[in-house]
């Protein structure tokens, strides 16, 4: 690892953990810091870090400073419209008779020493699949732009902009899994933790669903793993399930999600991943739920591949210089996840053949599928 990875790592646990931040002597490649942070969607933590630290803080050129400046208060804004999207969102459904369930996102951010510190991305909620059309009518009045009804039954969700650029995805499912067990499995498990034990969130008065700690414990790292297995994955999303599971400790049903990740054979990449977490982000080892000190010879290969892809693969060259031709597109990412899950084959030989599989048939039927809607 390079001398500046390990800073920024270093700035990254001062950020979740509050505790001040061990710099070498003379260190002074802060802007590849700056990009490395950029890359994997934390800059908010690194630079609240980097400008409240004194000493780090007087080693900053002062243009640098300004920008880490403006792109916090830039942040805090989108915090803010992000806040007040959900809640009129949440609002107008459920006046319309249609409660959700937030995944991900505003609701994980709560866990954060400092929420509006979290890079926002876009608002996920769960509706249903007997909800599509029903919330579909609610928010297209008052959304800038919404998928046509068609796109309501293709994929696990379709998309909603609301004023201010806010996306929205209105999911049908939670997610889908690679085998007819897995998906049984995972959708009675999805059917129970966004119906039993939710976990309710005041927004400036507006009750907000997110799904059961057991659930949700589940589900931010199913998303993770995914990702890091297909497109990539930064270190925003290590962030959000690790203070997560900080700020859970003790509440967990321990006993149903083991089971849950036994059955649906994840236990080994969650102990694999969690060392990740322990080793390079300081999370405490007895707050990790099933560590396992024997998976920790993945450790190293995950971070190095996480570090170099970025957030969502937007480092991979498969996802840079995209051009303007939809089918060009996809076939690239086609044979980039491809190639990717053949790297990785090494690491989790299972989970990369069932993704393998997955990727060929569900990637043919979702380019077909959306390219007869677009002809249509």
């Amino acid at each position: 690892m390079k001398l500046y990875e390990t800073v920024f790592l270093e700035l990254l646990k001062a950020g979740m953990w509050g505790r001040k931040p061990q710099v070498p002597q003379g260190f002074a490649e802060w802007t590849k810091v700056v990009m490395s942070a950029k890359s994997q969607s934390v800059l908010g933590v690194v630079a609240q870090v980097m400008l409240s630290d004194e000493e780090v803080s007087s080693h900053l050129p002062q243009d640098m400073k300004a920008r880490l400046k403006k792109f916090l208060m830039n942040n805090l804004l989108t915090h803010n419209l992000l806040n007040n999207t959900l809640i009129k969102v949440v609002s107008t459904l459920r006046e319309g008779g249609v409660e959700s369930v937030l995944l991900k996102g505003q609701g994980l951010a709560r866990n954060y020493p400092q929420p509006e510190l979290r890079q926002c991305g876009d608002i996920d909620l769960y509706v249903g699949l007997e909800n599509g059309e029903r919330v579909h009518d609610l928010l297209s009045p008052i959304a800038e732009k919404v998928d046509g009804k068609e796109y309501i039954t293709v994929g696990k969700h379709y998309h909603v902009t609301m004023p201010g650029g806010v996306e929205v995805e209105v999911h049908r499912y939670t997610d889908n899994h690679l085998t007819k067990k897995l998906e049984e499995t995972y959708q009675a498990a999805s059917a129970k933790g966004t119906t039993e034990g939710l976990v309710v969130y005041d927004f400036a008065g507006t009750p907000v669903n997110t799904p059961s700690d057991e659930f949700n414990a589940f589900f931010v790292f199913n998303h993770l793993f995914h990702h890091f297995l297909t497109s990539g994955i930064g270190l925003r999303q290590f962030c959000d399930w690790m203070m997560f599971l900080h700020a859970r400790k003790g509440k967990l049903d321990l006993e149903y999600l083991r089971k849950l990740l036994i059955d649906m054979d994840m236990l080994m990449p969650w102990q694999a991943f969690g060392c990740v977490l322990v080793d390079k982000l300081g999370m405490p080892e007895d707050e990790f739920p099933f560590f396992d000190r024997a998976q920790d010879g993945k450790t190293d290969k995950i971070l190095s591949r996480v570090l170099k892809e970025g957030n969502f693969g937007k480092e991979r060259g498969v996802y840079k210089n995209r051009g303007t031709n939809y089918l060009l597109n996809k076939t690239r990412s086609f044979f980039g996840h491809i190639a990717k899950s053949a790297d990785l084959v090494t690491i989790f030989p299972k989970q990369v053949w069932h993704q393998y599989k997955n990727t060929i048939a569900v990637g043919f039927n979702v380019v077909w599928t959306d390219f007869k809607i677009r002809l249509s």
